[in-house]
């Protein structure tokens, strides 16, 4: 059963700060009535827990979730100062950014920082496509949705949905089934009006992350060269988050490798948005490992 989401209307401020975080759009800003529930989309609620921990008047309770057990007060300061420990505490997978540019000086610095992941085994696989350029990003939007507006399609018919699951494996099918068309059916008619987007989330930057396909150990490797970006854009005062959605279109499309630059030879394994954070976070979250066992 998916989570139910309650707004407490006589403590709500009505600043629209869930709305505009919550990464399936659930809550709607609603003239008058202040915060609304989007019913068609109450089934994509993952109880990530953003909405309760950007909300300053502590007015959203998700099911499963409570404020005094599963968040804590954020580290004082900026990430500048802050040990690392503190640092990976404040750190928040941003999806809302402002208005503004990143400087090609911050990119360069996120792509160092990059270069210290430690692969497997040397040398270096992983590739890097650094789009700075607003503009490329919003021009690969439209044949990204087409993309996707095939899959569904797809998954639709019985005898392409078998030919998908044979080419992806079980796990990458099961994440299509359950979680990216139930989500891209919902969210295409929105994509093509132009009125949201899911997949860039109207970020100013992006890096794709790519390898030659027969490079040994890429993909791992790829994983932690994404995970010390984060954290070099967060210690640098910008936001990322790692958008999943986005490499498979890149892969399949011809417009959009050409687009992007990326070689016939090579596998889009991951991709990581870049911003300046348009909102700052009131509380952590907590999460919990499925389990540590100790020997």
């Amino acid at each position: 059963m998916k989570p139910r989401i309650r707004i407490n209307k006589d403590v709500c401020h009505s600043c629209g700060l869930c709305a505009e975080i919550c990464p399936n759009r659930i809550m709607t800003m609603d003239g008058a009535d202040g915060i609304s529930l989007r019913p068609d989309r109450l089934p994509f609620c993952i109880a990530c827990g953003q909405c309760m921990a950007v909300c300053t008047s502590q007015a959203i309770v998700v099911d499963g979730l409570a404020y005094e057990r599963d968040f804590f007060a954020l580290p004082k300061g900026s990430s500048e100062e802050m040990p690392f420990l503190e640092m990976i505490k404040a750190r928040r997978a941003i999806r809302v950014f402002k208005n503004r540019p990143v400087p090609r000086e911050l990119l360069e610095k996120v792509v160092e920082a990059i270069t210290f992941a430690p692969p497997g085994f040397t040398p270096l696989k992983t590739e890097l496509t650094v789009v700075q350029d607003t503009a490329v990003i919003r021009q690969a939007l439209p044949e990204m949705i087409k993309v996707y507006d095939s899959l569904v399609k797809a998954m639709d018919n019985p005898i392409a949905r078998f030919v998908v699951r044979r080419k992806v494996g079980a796990a990458t099918f099961n994440t299509l089934k359950r979680h990216i068309v139930p989500l891209m059916k919902n969210r295409l008619p929105e994509l093509k009006q132009g009125t949201e987007d899911t997949l860039t989330r109207y970020a100013p930057a992006m890096i794709i992350f790519h390898a030659h396909r027969d490079a040994e150990n890429y993909e791992e490797d790829i994983h932690i060269a994404l995970t010390y970006g984060f954290l070099a854009a967060h210690a640098l005062g910008l936001g990322g988050s790692a958008m999943s959605i986005i490499p498979p279109p890149i892969q399949r499309s011809p417009r959009l490798r050409k687009l992007f630059l990326i070689p016939d030879t090579n596998v889009v394994v991951g991709s990581m948005i870049l911003g300046y954070p348009k909102y700052r976070y009131q509380r952590g979250i907590k999460r919990n490992l499925r389990n540590v066992t100790w020997i």
